[in-house]
């Protein structure tokens, strides 16, 4: 089947997100020299299989009322089934979107096959530029070549597509030419995110690749300003916005995530069992569980930060590298309102999806699924469902 467009839409308001996520399983081509899940043992990385991705998705669209999906991996298109798993999203009205390095989109019949499926957009890990992508990668050959043919299919196939890249000491000199490839392609969104040591990476004192954020602010203002030149939505992850003065519309801590609609439902991405949208008040609460999970500290000037109530301040194992040094609180009276500086910026979105797909899902049927994720707490690696077969 193939999915109707949606016409983009640019907006200031901001609603709670109404996107899922689902991880299909942590196997990958490349090794990413900053990745979560190198770390993790092939045995826990095997692929989900498709009758509970489904079952996911059924509930992920009945019971929390979600309108959109990520799937995320390792890499989702090594999937054996994945052209299922999309086509079974887009069947019962949520939107799917690929998270991939895009390099097996390179062949023109693969990416068909995804619009065939029903897919609603990707988002493209493009970490550098030429040679960088390669040393960033560290496996596969013609990387980043892979990577432009890739998203040539996708302007010829008429698939939006967005870019996600992380920001290490490799590619700080690069984000401006990230961003002037983004508007060269058409990438419509380009995603900034802060190196977090999350998981694994946790107990690593000293990371080679991890750059401080006094060190990235420069070279991101820029390219922020390239993007928006561009008309390309920019974005900044799990950075505080005190580092980027001037810029703070564009900055999006754990606090402002769920009003951005290209980032996950805390509701259904931890399978919290609320049905339907829950309230502000409730996101607000996630948002602080959301920050001790992965381990989110104030540093003493944040104490006197009027943005402190709505800012994750700095990750732990960033301020007993590195201190907090770099924070500059805000003045003023406490600021409550998440969006308070990320309402100022027009962000992409959509009009609101077909709720009701093909009528071959059950929604009452769709209470009774099992839950999506493991519990929050196992391992910290809440949100991934690890499945313990041994992958086909």
């Amino acid at each position: 089947m193939t999915t109707t467009p949606l016409p983009p839409v640019w907006s200031t308001q901001r609603q709670p997100t109404r996107r899922g996520v689902l991880w299909l399983g942590l196997r990958c081509d490349v090794r990413c020299k900053f990745c979560y899940d190198e770390l993790v043992s092939s045995r826990e990385k095997a692929w989900m299989p498709v009758g509970e991705a489904t079952a996911a998705l059924d509930k992920f669209r009945h019971f929390y009322g979600n309108e959109f999906v990520d799937f995320m991996g390792g890499e989702p298109t090594l999937h054996p089934q994945a052209l299922d798993i999309v086509a079974h999203a887009a069947r019962i009205g949520l939107r799917p979107t690929v998270i991939t390095h895009g390099m097996h989109l390179a062949a023109l019949d693969r990416a068909r096959a995804y619009v065939e499926a029903g897919i609603h957009d990707f988002l493209v890990s493009i970490h550098g530029i030429g040679d960088t992508v390669a040393e960033i990668h560290g496996r596969g050959r013609d990387n980043f070549a892979r990577q432009m043919a890739a998203l040539d299919n996708l302007n010829t196939l008429g698939v939006p597509f967005r870019f996600n890249v992380t920001m290490i000491r490799d590619n700080l000199t690069e984000l401006e030419a990230i961003a002037d490839l983004a508007g060269e392609k058409g990438a419509r969104v380009v995603n900034f995110l802060t190196f977090n040591p999350y998981f694994e990476w946790t107990a690593q004192p000293e990371i080679e690749f991890q750059a401080r954020h006094s060190d990235i602010a420069p070279y991101l203002a820029r390219a922020i300003d390239r993007c928006t030149a561009h008309g390309v939505e920019a974005n900044v992850r799990y950075m505080p916005p005190c580092q980027l003065p001037g810029r703070e519309a564009h900055v999006y801590t754990g606090y402002q995530l769920p009003y951005d609609p290209h980032e996950w439902d805390y509701n259904s991405w931890y399978d919290a069992g609320h049905e339907g949208p829950p309230s502000p008040q409730w996101y607000g609460e996630a948002s602080q569980r959301q920050q001790q999970r992965h381990h989110y500290v104030h540093v003493p000037a944040c104490g006197g930060c009027a943005l402190q109530p709505v800012c994750d301040g700095f990750q732990a194992q960033y301020v007993a590298r590195w201190g907090g040094d770099e924070a500059v609180p805000y003045a003023g009276p406490p600021i409550t309102d998440p969006t308070h500086f990320i309402q100022g910026q027009r962000k992409l979105s959509y009009q609101q999806a077909d709720p009701a797909g093909d009528g071959t899902a059950e929604p009452a049927a769709a209470k009774t699924h099992v839950g999506t994720h493991l519990p929050v707490g196992d391992d910290g690696r809440a949100g991934v469902k690890r499945v313990r077969a041994t992958a086909p």
